[in-house]
């Protein structure tokens, strides 16, 4: 097993491979200005992230985030008080990639916390998808960066890093198939499963180790 700050930017590497191949099969859906927005804070932010990295409990972080995600995804009023903290509109996506960046480094489970916010900007649900997994790759991509400026040593874990990125280009190639053939009802209630099945198997395992 590895340690949790070895296996962040592993898990950083495999998601870059999922959701830059998700984004480049999507890719005349992404919302571009939206994708900007993110993206502004997510290097400065992710750099406040590595300083403080291992100050804090990885698994209580990750508790804690799972447990938002949760409260997000099954209380929708959430997502309308957290425009007193990030904006309206499209400019709430700035302070959401600051936050991001941030929790990505110490944790890297921020993706189910964010995801109902860009479900609820972006109704469609391929806009949602596209535009979601473009904002995943440049924060893993952030990550991946500072993780190797910090003396990661990627190449040691070149084998690992193979079997897991084939198999979610495998994964990412028929979800995206079926993505395409559902309703955008029955890809709301799916949404909302997914969401909730990561974020109990994330505090689940964070308890567990």
């Amino acid at each position: 097993f590895l340690d949790p700050l070895e296996a962040i930017p592993i898990h950083a590497v495999i998601q870059l491979a999922s959701n830059s191949s998700r984004a480049v099969i999507l890719r005349d859906d992404v919302d571009w200005a939206v994708v900007k927005r993110f993206s502004l804070l997510l290097l400065p932010a992710g750099l406040a992230g590595l300083l403080v990295a291992g100050a804090f409990p990885v698994a209580v972080g990750r508790i804690f985030i799972a447990i938002f995600a949760l409260w997000l995804v099954w209380w929708p009023e959430g997502l309308k008080r957290l425009t007193f903290f990030l904006g309206t509109g499209r400019r709430t996506f700035i302070p959401l990639g600051a936050i991001a960046g941030f929790l990505n480094i110490p944790f890297g489970v921020t993706g189910p916390a964010i995801a109902p916010v860009f479900r609820a900007e972006l109704p469609t649900r391929t806009a949602m998808v596209a535009t979601f997994a473009m904002a995943q790759t440049l924060g893993h991509l952030a990550k991946i960066i500072l993780f190797a400026g910090d003396g990661f040593a990627y190449r040691d874990q070149l084998a690992l890093l193979a079997i897991g990125s084939s198999a979610v280009l495998i994964g990412t190639w028929f979800g995206t198939r079926i993505l395409k053939k559902l309703s955008e009802v029955i890809f709301g209630h799916l949404f909302r499963f997914a969401l909730t099945a990561i974020s109990l198997r994330v505090i689940i395992s964070a308890i567990l180790n």
